[in-house]
């Protein structure tokens, strides 16, 4: 099958930076006088920074101050990435070049508010290799609502049933399929639930079965 489009999510597919954020997100979380459950953290994977707020108000403490918090993890996490680089995922720059030298047209969708989708691209130099850009500030409902996907299809002119996503958050997954989507997970901080194992990798360096699948 010959996809109309190829939707990449970013955080935990293209760059390390989950566990980036797990280790900053940690050291604030401490220094503002919050202990945060390691499943917490798992389970703001793929979220928007909203739902984010959310689950910590529920789970953590309604006082808890989100947008302190999610402010000096960011501007850490930049200053990291500035200093140290971007910590690019294995096989990621490969599928892309190869995906761009297919004429394939990529859209990035990512739950991260856009100033953040913006760095990463510069700082990487990935954005030449996508189309067009979704970030979690476009939509009305995060992941797993499939709101970015569609959003996605649509900017790229596609039926959602002609486009793959490749994610690495079960919310992700659960998004592309509520969207009618075929979806390959490359599982990264928090394993792949029942529900979304189907179809997935254990990295993106196994790029020829993600070639083969794409370009058949």
């Amino acid at each position: 099958m010959q996809f109309c489009t190829v939707i990449f999510d970013m955080d935990g597919l293209l760059f390390d930076t989950e566990r980036l954020f797990l280790e900053h997100a940690g050291a604030v979380e401490k220094e503002i006088g919050y202990d945060v459950p390691f499943e917490v953290h798992l389970e703001a994977i793929g979220r928007t920074f909203e739902d984010i707020g959310r689950l910590y108000r529920e789970q953590v403490s309604p006082d808890f101050p989100m947008d302190f918090f999610m402010k000096k993890t960011k501007n850490r996490m930049f200053q990291y990435i500035k200093e140290k680089g971007m910590p690019i995922k294995p096989g990621v720059r490969e599928l892309l070049q190869r995906l761009r030298q297919d004429s394939i047209p990529l859209v990035l969708a990512s739950s991260s508010h856009r100033e953040i989708i913006d760095f990463y691209m510069e700082v990487s130099g990935f954005g030449e290799f996508f189309d067009h850009l979704v970030s979690g500030d476009d939509v009305a409902a995060g992941k797993p609502a499939p709101d970015i996907f569609l959003r996605a299809a649509e900017l790229a002119g596609c039926d959602p049933a002609d486009c793959l996503v490749l994610e690495d958050s079960n919310n992700g997954i659960r998004a592309a399929h509520a969207a009618g989507m075929t979806a390959v997970m490359v599982p990264d901080v928090k394993e792949a639930e029942e529900d979304v194992r189907e179809m997935y990798l254990t990295s993106l360096s196994e790029i020829g079965a993600i070639l083969d699948l794409i370009l058949d």
